[in-house]
């Protein structure tokens, strides 16, 4: 959704009434710009769907007539570009207190339990408390929320985290024996380690703890303007459509039949 500047067709409108004065002049929809990221199978530009995620993202607010275009970058430039106003949206975020106050958050288009991965061979205690587990070297992606808890301990050196650019790269390190454990969504782990990317068997190489690390629920997010208050009454308005008819758990169910999550 680009807005022109004032002189360059819609002078003084605010963003609904430009969306009008568009609908009048031009067939097409207004277009609504998404920074997003890599994190399949809920958000992935190699997939024809784009991820179960933005695969909402785009039907709430085509109920609202509006089209997406999606941009995928390393996830730590996503906000960069919603923040710079290069973007309108950015899909998809987990709770977190400073992003809160920066930015707007929709409602929850998404739940993830984001649970430990280890090696079968590896054995982990049982544990109640990320301090439990400080004798383990934990990998993590760069950009990622994860909890708050987590980062705390890792800056107070009370847990060793070895960072890596991607979630692909944190699975071979594992693999290979060069980190112990590493949190990642419990449906997008298990779908990776079932993929191409990895040889045959290699999902049977790995189990994760049942404990889960955190339970997330994920968000779109927009800047505190008056432009994006109202896309965001836009976005959660088709979001509440979709949950009502049914079409959001179709959604859904599309993602977790193929994932083969285990339990």
């Amino acid at each position: 959704m680009r807005v022109l500047p004032e002189g360059e067709g819609v002078r003084g409108a605010g963003l609904v009434g430009g969306w009008a004065l568009m609908a009048m002049c031009t067939a097409a929809p207004p277009e609504v710009v998404v920074s997003t990221g890599e994190y399949a199978p809920w958000t992935s530009e190699k997939r024809a769907d784009q991820g179960f995620v933005n695969r909402v993202v785009a039907e709430a607010f085509r109920r609202e007539g509006m089209s997406v275009r999606f941009q995928y970058y390393p996830w730590r430039r996503t906000l960069e570009v919603l923040r710079a106003g290069r973007a309108d949206a950015s899909s998809f975020w987990f709770d977190d207190a400073e992003r809160v106050r920066e930015f707007l958050y929709s409602d929850p288009v998404s739940e993830h339990r984001e649970l430990l991965f280890h090696r079968k061979n590896l054995s982990v205690p049982k544990w109640s408390a990320l301090e439990d587990l400080a004798a383990f070297r934990f990998g993590a992606t760069r950009g990622y929320t994860y909890t708050r808890a987590f980062w705390q301990l890792a800056g107070d050196g009370i847990l060793t985290v070895e960072e890596s650019a991607d979630d692909e790269s944190n699975f071979r390190k594992l693999l290979a024996g060069r980190i112990d454990l590493f949190p990642m969504d419990e449906v997008s782990g298990w779908q990776m380690l079932a993929s191409p990317l990895f040889p045959e068997g290699t999902r049977e190489q790995v189990t994760a703890e049942s404990r889960p690390l955190s339970l997330q629920y994920g968000h779109v997010l927009m800047r505190r303007t008056p432009d994006g208050r109202r896309l965001l009454k836009a976005f959660n308005d088709g979001l509440a459509r979709m949950k009502t008819d049914g079409t959001y758990e179709r959604f859904r169910e599309d993602i977790y039949r193929g994932a083969k999550v285990e339990r």
